[in-house]
């Protein structure tokens, strides 16, 4: 069974949330399958066991969530995990809990990056780590933005990350880059243009077309600089 089919038996009846993010979640496992081409492993799911993961146990993996406070420390061994799936939830990551102005007076990514610390210990050494998170610099953004709405895809998140964004601090974090892509995994706004604003944000910024504006980041990381890099498709 492929994952599609798996995904539209199994969770796309499951409620709004997986018709919602059903694109996603397919773009995700296409990238996923042409990059991790083990037969079985162990997958983490922070968060609890996705549609990923839990096609994966059907397929042989070991599946394992973690419902504790992912800003650490987390309950599993060095080098436990072929696989960890981070998908949409380091937007939702607050600072670590502190009485000190400097960790009170703005976001520091000290819970993001310990939770990134804890992942890569978890993770065996030729291991991949896979986030997805809303792109901050995506048109839906801008849409929002155009229309009054406060510059979050999500109110409810605390943070979201560009690209590079994304990258440096997981880089801070210990963890090396091994390949990230941007795209669209969600309908665009019926009443923004995307090529009459992309037309009139070349005018004015130069650096514009160099950034990418999908609404979706899908990125790969490892603990170690030997991981051959992935080229991009």
């Amino acid at each position: 069974m492929t994952f599609e089919h798996y995904y539209d038996k199994h969770w796309l009846s499951l409620g709004p949330y997986f018709a919602h993010h059903r694109k996603r979640f397919l773009q995700t496992w296409h990238l996923l399958a042409r990059r991790h081409t083990s037969n079985t492993g162990h997958v983490l799911d922070v968060g609890g066991v996705g549609p990923i993961a839990a096609y994966l146990a059907t397929l042989g993996w070991t599946a394992t969530e973690s419902k504790q406070d992912l800003r650490g420390p987390l309950s599993f061994a060095d080098d436990q995990f072929d696989l960890i799936l981070c998908t949409e939830t380091i937007e939702h990551i607050k600072d670590k809990e502190s009485d000190q102005i400097a960790d009170l007076e703005a976001f520091n990514y000290s819970g993001v990056k310990n939770m990134l610390r804890e992942l890569s210990r978890t993770l065996r050494p030729d291991g991949l780590l896979l986030v997805t998170t809303p792109n901050a610099c995506s048109f839906l953004t801008l849409s929002k933005w155009l229309h009054g709405q406060p510059l979050l895809m999500d109110p409810g998140h605390l943070r979201e990350f560009s690209e590079s964004e994304l990258d440096q601090v997981a880089r801070d974090s210990g963890l090396v880059p091994v390949f990230t892509t941007v795209v669209d995994s969600w309908e665009p706004d019926p009443i923004l243009s995307k090529k009459d604003v992309l037309h009139s944000l070349v005018r004015l910024s130069k650096d514009f077309e160099s950034v990418n504006h999908g609404d979706n980041i899908i990125a790969f990381f490892s603990k170690s600089p030997q991981r051959p890099a992935i080229r991009n498709p």
